[in-house]
């Protein structure tokens, strides 16, 4: 029985004929020009004939090699597709640095969405107190005060908090109250240092924003991240200044209630970067932060 024919020697033949150049095809198959002059000849020998000939600095097909090349028809064309289709289909990796309590509190409990969308995508989550200082990511989420200085941002959302306990708060069970009398009981505050400030957004920012002037404030803990006092005041009768955004699903579910007119906008707001240098994660860096952008836009905003 004959042998095939070699598989190598027809997709340089093939690519020496649609390029016109040994070298053309030698860059579309990642091998030198003389590695695509050894395939010819050794296919030629096994024909017996010439298949190209070269004119004008151009390879052409003889009559028997353009007879070969329209029994190929589109070949290697379907493979080449085919071969496409199985390497998007490969499991890719996109590493996200994420502001601590952003990712924990909101990121990561809802990712199984973005999962289902790509299920041969491997997640690699990595909350940060400072994000920005992240080596080997492919994505940025950050919670800045401001706009970022320089890069390709995608705004997300701007920071606004509102004053929030648990449901059973004797506080909330009052016929009526006013806002200033949440400053006399037991208060939480997140104190972290950034650059020359201290701590996310006071109490004191609080009281100035809704209008109570400066009044003496006592704080009864501190924690040094949001998500810490989050899971605080759902074990203790305690109030803390919470991203409205980032816990909705907690508002939603039961688990935090918030104090009535107590929502005030700040100076911060959480924006997305794609910092990936390859070609394909940086597609899928992009697509994550469209998921994300998209996602919290359907995310249910407490109503101030």
């Amino acid at each position: 029985m004959r042998n095939a024919p070699s598989m190598t020697g027809l997709r340089a033949f093939d690519a020496v004929l649609r390029h016109g150049t040994l070298s053309g095809a030698a860059r579309e198959l990642c091998v030198t020009p003389a590695a695509i002059s050894h395939r010819l000849r050794a296919l030629e020998s096994a024909s017996g004939q010439a298949l190209v000939y070269r004119e004008g600095g151009k390879f052409f097909g003889t009559e028997v090699g353009l007879s070969i090349r329209a029994a190929l028809g589109d070949a290697f064309e379907r493979i080449r597709r085919a071969d496409g289709i199985l390497s998007e289909n490969k499991s890719k990796t996109l590493t996200v640095s994420v502001s601590y309590s952003f990712g924990v509190m909101w990121l990561i409990p809802h990712l199984y969405a973005f999962e289902r969308l790509h299920p041969n995508i491997d997640l690699y989550i990595q909350p940060s107190h400072d994000p920005l200082s992240a080596h080997g990511c492919d994505v940025v989420i950050a919670h800045l005060e401001g706009r970022p200085p320089h890069g390709e941002w995608t705004h997300l959302f701007d920071d606004h908090r509102a004053v929030m306990c648990q449901p059973s708060h004797p506080f909330l069970a009052q016929d009526s109250f006013e806002l200033s009398d949440i400053l006399a009981e037991d208060l939480l505050h997140v104190v972290f240092r950034r650059n020359e400030h201290s701590g996310e957004f006071t109490w004191q920012e609080w009281a100035a924003a809704k209008g109570l002037g400066a009044p003496p404030i006592s704080i009864a803990g501190q924690v040094t991240a949001e998500h810490l006092a989050v899971e605080m005041i759902q074990h203790r009768l305690s109030f803390a200044l919470v991203t409205t955004k980032t816990v909705a699903d907690y508002v939603g579910d039961g688990r935090l209630a918030v104090v009535a007119g107590s929502v005030v906008g700040t100076d911060y707001s959480y924006w997305g970067a794609v910092v990936a240098q390859d070609p394909s994660p940086n597609r899928l860096a992009n697509q994550f932060i469209e998921w994300v952008q998209a996602s919290l836009a359907d995310t249910d905003v407490v109503a101030r």
